[in-house]
């Protein structure tokens, strides 16, 4: 499914940091997938799995009658999320490489889902019709994406530092080829598709009060996941990126603001593929 320029890059590192940041996404990837219907016993389609945090997810979900399959272009991240299947004794999920056109040719799914997969496909709207055609009729599409308008920035007035940070972060995407407001786009893109969206749809920012470590080590972490790339990019040199990290941001954000957000605002909406 992708086709940017994936500027977070592919390392041990940056897959441990998918892992702590799903921790944060988690609450309302559940809360919209239970709502879109995902349940016991269906069958589902991880698209864009990377690490498998909504494999295992949906996963518990659909219980040991269901079944996963997660599917992902890096066979490295593969490798990171199966070998976490294994140690936590995962059975009703499988992984493999390829996309949607390569998984299971003929086989249908009663959903398909992902989270952060559409912000980097040049084209989601042909990409959600391609991911329909493998679910059966009355089946689900579900996905979660970021919303980083300006208008839903979550940095406060006393946080120039953050500020400065995000407008990076997005300008870095921004380059890359990749939407970070393609969470607005999902429901009048899973109409053009051919699907029925729900209009009731959901949003969230995480944030944490008096936690200011926690979400430090969030942004900072991401940021050192783009640092390449911004570089790359001519967005930054990587003496000032060190210095707003470890220096602006790290003071800013330790010290006592009440709440801190720790991502952008996350939509989630869902949609069935209409009977003939």
């Amino acid at each position: 499914m992708e086709d940017t320029d994936y500027a977070l890059g592919r390392s041990d590192d940056e897959y441990r940091r998918l892992v702590a940041q799903a921790v944060v996404l988690r609450p309302l990837t559940e809360r919209m997938l239970r709502a879109a219907g995902v349940s016991r016993g269906m069958d589902v389609l991880d698209v864009g799995c990377g690490v498998g945090d909504v494999s295992f997810l949906v996963a518990e979900l659909v219980g040991p009658e269901g079944s996963v399959v997660g599917i992902d272009i890096d066979g490295d991240v593969l490798a990171h999320a199966e070998s976490r299947r294994e140690a936590s004794a995962i059975s009703n999920v499988a992984f493999q490489q390829g996309d949607v056109h390569s998984v299971a040719p003929g086989r249908q799914f009663d959903a398909a889902v992902g989270r952060l997969v559409l912000m980097y496909v040049r084209d989601p709207t042909d990409a959600l019709r391609v991911i329909a055609e493998r679910i059966r009729p009355d089946g689900v599409v579900a996905f979660c994406e970021w919303c980083a308008r300006p208008t839903t920035n979550a940095s406060g007035p006393d946080q120039p530092a953050l500020a400065s940070l995000l407008q990076l972060l997005s300008e870095t995407f921004e380059r890359s080829g990749a939407n970070l407001e393609i969470g607005a786009e999902l429901f009048w893109r899973m109409r053009d598709a051919g699907l029925d969206p729900d209009p009731n749809l959901l949003a969230e920012v995480a944030f944490r009060m008096d936690q200011p470590d926690e979400a430090f080590l969030r942004w900072a972490w991401m940021a050192r996941s783009l640092l390449p790339k911004m570089i790359e990019y001519g967005l930054t040199t990587e003496t000032e990126a060190v210095h707003l990290i470890d220096d602006s941001l790290r003071d800013e954000l330790t010290a006592p603001r009440g709440f801190v957000p720790l991502s952008w605002l996350m939509i989630g909406q869902w949609a069935r593929k209409p009977s003939p």
